[in-house]
């Protein structure tokens, strides 16, 4: 078994802003598992909060002590790559990066959609939220236009955690109730802000 990886960075068309900053873009890894000719995809997504730090460099680290681990096995040896991983302790954007590599992998040996080789029902999964960051009560309703114009929105997630405090929040709040599509879910992440 092969494993590679690269960084990619993402840039936002519209930068999102939540209790602790502003992002308008992240590098991440792109992890490559390969083996008997198929190749599985994985992401790394390193992040900080709190006392959890995880950079560039320490992802990249991690990876390529992985990838030098679990060189030897076979993608259908879970188990035996599992207690690698338990022994290495990578942090977890490496561990989550193989792990979903691992199960494309899988899919793409079986020749199933994970869904379908999970045994789920599409029809009973939830939709994916759209996020709408902290903002003003306009700025907020324009990226929720924004987010309407490009697909059939059923869920939103608002962020809120205002440095100008609660008041803020709830105006910008206020103002996106009326614009949230009638049957949408909504939910609320104030990202430890309060």
């Amino acid at each position: 078994m092969h494993l590679t990886h690269a960084p990619f960075t993402v840039h936002k068309i519209v930068p999102l802003t939540i209790s602790r900053g502003t992002t308008t873009g992240s590098t991440n890894f792109w992890v490559r598992l390969s083996a008997d000719g198929i190749e599985g995809w994985g992401e790394a997504s390193p992040f900080s909060i709190g006392s959890l730090t995880l950079t560039n460099d320490n992802t990249a680290t991690d990876l390529d002590a992985i990838a030098a681990a679990i060189s030897p096995c076979h993608p259908l040896e879970h188990q035996r790559i599992e207690a690698i991983l338990d022994r290495l302790n990578p942090g977890s954007a490496a561990r989550a990066a193989v792990d979903v590599a691992l199960w494309d992998w899988l899919g793409k040996y079986v020749g199933l959609p994970l869904w379908q080789l999970w045994g789920l029902d599409p029809q009973q999964i939830g939709p994916t939220a759209v996020t709408i960051g902290l903002n003003s009560p306009q700025g907020a309703c324009d990226r929720l236009h924004k987010w309407c114009a490009q697909l059939d929105v059923r869920s939103v997630k608002v962020k809120l955690g205002s440095p100008d405090g609660i008041t803020a929040d709830q105006r910008m709040f206020e103002a996106l109730l009326p614009h949230i599509p009638k049957a949408a879910k909504v939910s609320i992440d104030a990202n430890g802000g309060w």
